[in-house]
């Protein structure tokens, strides 16, 4: 046997008395004779220490250095390192094994080469014997040589997955005496206590050779990965991995001042710093015990920014950032003055959302603020962008990237206020809300649409909502009965505010005198919106054009608008040749500016189909031109009260709304009447003072009266809404000749969405017990929801 020893072998250990005899007769079943074994036990409170001895005294290359106080793996290597005698170094677990060829294979490699580092192939066991895997399969070499700054690049590819296990390498033994001088002596380590020494001698290393030969068994499950955390203890020892990451940051930027490429060292470190970020923020999100999250959550803050741990996570652990955000705090509206507001939406197109987008960045703009409407998809048409208004673009495949550019986007407009016109929308707004967060900045978010349209589209938002409604600093909603709705959800801060009127109303204006009946001639009706079939209905309109057929009504129906996802003005004109009503009705696509006025000007009576709107721009629109508008009932909408301009009906009862258009056509009084109103009504519409509730709004002090508390009645009517649209998502009545075609249209996506119903009675158990324990004696209806729901 040699003097000196051609490899040192070093094992750190803490009570691994029931597997520590494995690891040492692996070690001496090497077909190198010429090791040394240094176990360096860290104050073990076991037998380990006694096990180790029977070996030493049996076989003298087995070498006992025992500390008398825990200081962590980390240290037990430093002082096996000191201690190696060999100038290779490989290291082994207390609960793993080295195959029989180990260290003569990798020396040989070393000799043969040269090389600073040899890596080799790794066995993971399971704890049930298997072997194999994915995790396996990402410890296995990649290169089979590398020199110079590749050695670090590679081994730490930017923005993957930190692979750190010193167990991975046989080491020249400088490398790591080199790597500890730049640490301190007495640092420890407990959690992470690989990483930062294998990351600083990547750093230092000129060459690197790979042997696929498996060398090593890593024994999966024995150590304490995956266990449960039960208490904060656990939880701080887990969230210790950052505190392990950022000890070598003074050691990373002295490598750096004197390495030929610094870039690559801060690079490479930053991106090891996000990935052990992002890791210990899944593993915590994921183990935690839920009543020790929010604490947990807390000292996690502490040990790195809020915009660090938003984007590490992004990053690497998406599916991680729900539970983060479930737990974030909302930026109080009164907290700081605001000047610079990004509007959030998913791309600027013709009406809709957009259009409410576009009016209110006017409104914000000639208010005195900074506003920067930002996209979260590509496409958008900026010809109708209001002046001194920016625009931004996020959109990006992956949500770290889309993230990263949404903090930068921040950063560059000094944003102190997001507006998010997609929350009720988006499965992510959240993951923004909470990246804003993250930068001090509050998010507002902008309904569009009544509360219950989720049971209509069998959409699950219903009941996910809440879980981030404390990300939220306010939320905008377009009705009082929305407002019942969503504080019974659970949210406290809301308020209802109409949208501000649309570039159409103001550009037009309103009519000086109300409009003459067309009782005596051929009345003419009119619909423009988008062609939407799932919301807005519009095949309906033929249903209604029918029964007016039927009547013996003399009329004409334009349907103006653009082709939608699931209608077309072709399909619509197809349907209506069908049924014999192509003379009668015509789709004729989009009509904007003064075509679109002149169309409306041209008609006599708006007529609206929709199931489900928020607040429809076309409705003020139409009044602002005179017209009457006959449509079905939407109860929740604010713009309905007290206007005698607009006559319902029961919603889908088509037959009902044709006979109301023909008495309004026919009765001139009537028609005068409504006209007269309907100009009443957009007068009010654009009466109201925009800019000064939106100060108010950005301001936290919008008045008390615009955040009712629900009353028994609301609840009532959001009962009796609720089952009206889980009838119609359950589609338990006959269609008409028109859902059927509608039906056949949705094709495949349809059965989809029918699919969701039982889903969505289950989650919205939570919110039917809330309404109950107000009202108890609403549970006869809410029994005929859930039979309703779960029909399907």
């Amino acid at each position: 046997m040699h003097a000196t020893p051609l490899v040192s072998i070093v094992v750190p250990v803490f009570n691994d008395a029931n597997v520590i005899a494995s690891a040492l007769d692996s070690c001496l079943r090497q077909t190198l004779a010429s090791i040394e074994i240094i176990v360096v036990d860290d104050a073990s409170t076991d037998d380990t220490a006694a096990i180790v001895e029977t070996y030493s005294a049996r076989d003298p290359r087995v070498r006992l250095i025992r500390q008398e106080q825990n200081a962590s793996a980390y240290q037990a290597r430093r002082i096996g390192i000191l201690a190696a005698r060999a100038d290779h170094l490989l290291f082994l677990d207390g609960d793993d094994e080295l195959t029989e060829t180990a260290a003569e294979a990798a020396l040989e490699k070393a000799t043969a080469t040269g090389a600073d580092l040899v890596q080799f192939g790794i066995e993971v066991v399971q704890l049930d014997g298997r072997t194999g895997g994915r995790f396996e399969s990402r410890l296995q070499p990649k290169h089979p040589s590398l020199a110079g700054s590749d050695v670090l690049r590679k081994m730490f590819p930017i923005d993957r997955p930190a692979q750190g296990q010193l167990w991975r390498y046989l080491f020249r033994t400088r490398l790591l005496t080199d790597a500890y001088a730049l640490m301190p002596a007495d640092l420890v380590l407990p959690r992470v206590n690989d990483l930062p020494i294998s990351f600083l001698a990547g750093a230092l290393a000129t060459s690197l050779e790979s042997i696929p030969d498996r060398l090593y068994r890593y024994h999966f499950g024995r150590g304490g990965s995956g266990q449960k955390v039960r208490d904060l203890s656990t939880a701080s020892f887990y969230a210790g991995a950052i505190r392990s990451i950022d000890s070598i940051d003074p050691a990373v930027r002295q490598i750096a001042s004197t390495s030929a490429d610094s870039d690559l060292v801060l690079t490479s470190y930053a991106s090891v710093r996000r990935a052990i970020i992002g890791y210990t923020t899944h593993y915590l999100a994921e183990h935690t015990r839920a009543d020790l999250q929010d604490a947990m959550f807390a000292d996690l803050y502490t040990r790195a920014s809020a915009t660090d741990i938003v984007q590490s996570t992004a990053l690497h652990w998406p599916q991680a950032i729900d539970t983060l955000a479930a737990h974030g705090q909302a930026i109080g509206l009164a907290r700081r003055p605001v000047h610079s507001i990004v509007l959030a939406t998913n791309h600027l197109r013709t009406g809709g959302i957009s259009g409410v987008v576009i009016s209110q960045a006017r409104v914000l703009r000639e208010s005195g603020f900074q506003v920067t409407v930002v996209a979260r998809e590509p496409g958008s048409d900026l010809g109708s962008l209001p002046a001194g208004v920016q625009f931004a673009e996020v959109s990006t495949d992956t949500l770290g990237s889309a993230l990263a550019q949404w903090i930068e986007v921040c950063a560059q407009h000094e944003v102190d206020l997001i507006i998010d016109h997609q929350w009720q929308y988006s499965t992510s707004w959240q993951a923004f809300a909470l990246a804003a967060r993250a930068e001090g900045v509050a998010t507002i978010g902008w309904s569009h649409n009544f509360a219950g349209r989720s049971l209509l589209l069998g959409l699950d938002r219903l009941a996910s909502a809440p879980r981030y409604f404390s990300l939220l600093s306010h939320l905008v909603v377009l009705s009082p009965l929305d407002v019942a709705f969503w504080k019974l959800r659970g949210m406290p801060r809301v308020s209802y505010l109409p949208n501000p009127p649309s570039s159409n109303l103001l550009d037009a204006g309103i009519v000086a005198s109300p409009r003459r009946s067309p009782a005596g001639r051929r009345v003419e009706l009119v619909w423009w919106g988008r062609l939407q079939e799932r919301t807005k209905r519009v095949s309906e309109l033929l249903d209604v054009a029918e029964h007016l057929d039927r009547l013996g009504i003399d009329f004409r129906l334009r349907i103006i608008g653009p082709d939608w996802r699931d209608m077309t003005a072709a399909q619509l004109n197809a349907m209506a040749k069908e049924r014999g009503l192509a003379q009668r009705v015509k789709a004729i696509g989009p009509l904007r500016g003064d075509a679109l006025t002149a169309a409306i000007d041209s008609s006599d009576l708006f007529v609206n189909t929709s199931i489900i709107e928020g607040y429809p721009l076309t409705i003020p629109e139409a009044q602002s031109r005179g017209l009457p508008v006959a449509m079905y009932d939407l109860p929740w909408l604010a713009l309905t009260a007290d206007n005698d301009g607009i006559a319902t009906v029961n919603w889908g009862d088509a037959g009902a709304l044709a006979r109301r258009i023909a008495e309004i056509a026919a009765d001139p009084s009537s028609y005068a009447r409504m006209s007269a109103a309907s100009l009443i009504a957009s007068e009010r519409e654009l009466s109201h003072d925009f800019r000064a509730w939106y100060r108010e709004l950005v301001s936290g002090t919008l008045p008390s009266d615009l955040s009712p508390e629900p009353t028994l009645a609301d609840v009532r009517q959001i009962v009796d809404l609720s089952i009206m649209l889980a009838e119609q998502h359950a589609a338990t009545r006959a269609p008409s000749r028109s859902a059927k075609v509608r039906r056949e249209s949705e094709g495949a996506e349809s059965s989809k969405r029918f699919a969701l119903v039982r889903r969505i009675a289950r989650k919205t158990t939570p919110a039917a017990r809330a309404v109950l324990a107000r009202a108890p004696w609403l549970r006869p209806a809410a029994e005929r929801v859930r039979r309703a729901i779960t029909s399907t």
